[in-house]
């Protein structure tokens, strides 16, 4: 077994970087840590718009990065920890194989986790990690967090609380439950540091190469983050389609908003209230892509000093 230094905190890099390594170290399983600065990771057959409030995102400059993976929407700051298990697998995903060795360090080094369900870990009936797999030619990617010092009110701010349900959409909705901080459960104190190089040590035998990216390797991938992770067409074209419908007040009279979206375009928009211009709403959105930066452009047009506000009834 090997692991690969990934000192970055951009969550578009590290995305790239599990991508490389999942490529590129073919002969050895590998056993990664790595860290984001905050930002929300939504699977990559989810609807970001049904996951989380968009909006709030966008104001508190979170951005929303799409992973290789299934499985559900996950909320990445400085106090978590995410782990990254490749191995050789012919077939299927493999949950128990991936999370034992896990589970066994984790126990080894004082944290008292049990699995939960199909692929969570958890301390009593709290969890502190969900993960996911993607298997390709012969190896199998396993990844999940690992709370230790997280923000839980900021998770529950962006992410439990808004399943906006005006969306319709077959794509991959994320489960609901109770979570914790590893460090609210040690029985002796253990700065995050110290947790990261523990876990490490008890995950790699003795005498497992620590390896670095070279500079052609490392050009690789910032290559791969620009054009695929941070591209639109990764982390909103491949949105599944939907339908969206929500009707309510807005600026004191009524108004329905409609739309319906298939590869992040928009068509069928229809915003109908008498303080909207909606054939202008209509021109404004049908064809345009489903981003945010555009609905805010949009919304400016259609409602000047109430745009933050019609913004949260189109997204």
């Amino acid at each position: 077994m090997l692991t690969v230094q990934d000192f970055s905190h951009d969550p578009f890099y590290n995305q790239a970087f599990e991508e490389f390594v999942f490529q590129t170290f073919r002969d050895d399983d590998v056993f990664l840590l790595w860290q984001n600065r905050p930002a929300v990771v939504v699977g990559c057959y989810q609807n970001i718009c049904r996951e989380v409030h968009v909006e709030t995102l966008r104001r508190l400059d979170i951005p929303v990065v799409r992973r290789m993976s299934g499985g559900g929407t996950v909320y990445h700051d400085l106090g978590n920890v995410n782990y990254t298990y490749i191995i050789r697998q012919d077939g299927l995903v493999d949950y128990d194989r991936c999370l034992q060795p896990v589970l066994d360090a984790l126990n080894a080094i004082g944290v008292p986790a049990r699995k939960n369900r199909t692929c969570d870990i958890a301390i009593g009936d709290q969890k502190i990690s969900g993960s996911a797999q993607r298997a390709a030619n012969g190896r199998l990617l396993h990844h999940g967090t690992l709370l230790f010092e997280s923000d839980l009110a900021v998770l529950d701010r962006i992410t439990t609380h808004h399943k906006n349900d005006c969306f319709q959409s077959k794509g991959t909705v994320s489960a609901i439950c109770p979570v914790t901080n590893i460090r609210d459960h040690l029985a002796s104190p253990m700065t995050l540091a110290e947790f990261q190089a523990r876990l490490l040590d008890a995950m790699l035998p003795p005498g497992s190469a620590r390896l670095t990216l070279t500079a052609e390797q490392e050009a690789e991938v910032c290559r791969l983050r620009d054009e695929k992770y941070r591209s639109w067409a990764w982390t909103w074209g491949k949105t599944p389609a939907f339908t969206y419908e929500r009707t309510g007040t807005f600026a004191g009279a009524p108004i329905r908003a409609a739309y319906a979206a298939k590869r992040g375009v928009i068509s069928g928009a229809a915003v109908e209230s008498p303080v909207i211009d909606g054939e202008l709403a209509a021109r404004l959105l049908n064809g345009a892509r489903l981003d945010p930066e555009g609905f805010a452009d949009v919304c400016r047009t259609l409602a000047g000093d109430r745009a933050e506000e019609l913004m949260d009834w189109l997204l």
